[in-house]
């Protein structure tokens, strides 16, 4: 999915190496999940149900 390939693509250069060691470890986990929904998290039609997803999801959105 390309829009999800940007949103998450621009995160990663511009804020994973900022990132606390844990907060890339969640980013390195969220990626384990389908691109459907990540996408869904992204576009927030669905919001995550756990807190370090939830805000990661924010951070990542309001980059893209």
């Amino acid at each position: 999915m390309l829009e999800l390939d940007y949103a998450l693509s621009d995160f990663l250069e511009q804020q994973y190496p900022n990132l606390a060691e844990e907060e890339q470890a969640l980013f390195v986990r969220l990626l384990d999940f389908e691109d459907q929904l990540l996408l869904d998290w992204l576009m927030g039609n669905v919001v995550p149900s756990d807190d370090w997803l939830r805000d990661l999801v924010e951070r990542i959105a309001r980059r893209s």
